[in-house]
């Protein structure tokens, strides 16, 4: 990449040379147009430079590696389920739980997809409102509430079909 932007740079200056040569011999309109060709090279060849320079599209004011909703970062880990419907601030010390409850936990998330599961957990565990959940993934309240409903709707079926979940 150093020898690309090495050999624009040559380029450059070597049309800004023919470029002022032509400016001090300027007789004819060929010569004008010629001209305006040359100030289109050096302006095209000056962006490509800032882009390899900075590695990214210049003079972007809210470039895609710049858009905050790029910066936030999203996770669940897999023992935020630990504490599922329970307040994650709560005063009170909670009890772990045994193997066999987080057995029926995770059976019953099992049905739901990647993006449900994230913004279902999103909600009961990190106890984020929808608007901020929408907020953070770049999608409306209402998808939000959707996908919540629709997962609670596959919780609730797969607790009355589960054998994990009749007890």
């Amino acid at each position: 990449m150093i020898e690309l932007l090495y050999e624009y740079k040559q380029t450059l200056r070597h049309t800004k040379k023919l470029r002022d040569r032509l400016k001090e011999s300027i007789k004819t309109p060929k010569d004008e147009e010629d001209l305006d060709q040359y100030n289109h090279m050096i302006s095209d060849l000056q962006y490509i430079i800032e882009w390899i320079e900075h590695g990214r599209q210049p003079y972007a004011k809210r470039g895609i590696d710049r858009r905050e909703a790029y910066r936030r970062l999203v996770y669940m880990e897999e023992e935020a389920m630990t504490v599922l419907g329970r307040p994650l601030f709560a005063e009170e010390e909670h009890e772990e739980l045994n193997d066999f409850d987080r057995e029926r936990l995770e059976d019953c998330l099992s049905v739901l997809t990647k993006k449900e599961k994230d913004i279902y957990l999103m909600n009961k565990v990190e106890q984020l409102s929808y608007e901020r959940i929408a907020d953070i993934l770049g999608i409306k309240k209402g998808t939000v509430q959707s996908y919540i409903n629709r997962g609670e709707n596959k919780i609730k079926e797969q607790i009355e079909s589960s054998l994990f979940c009749v007890v």
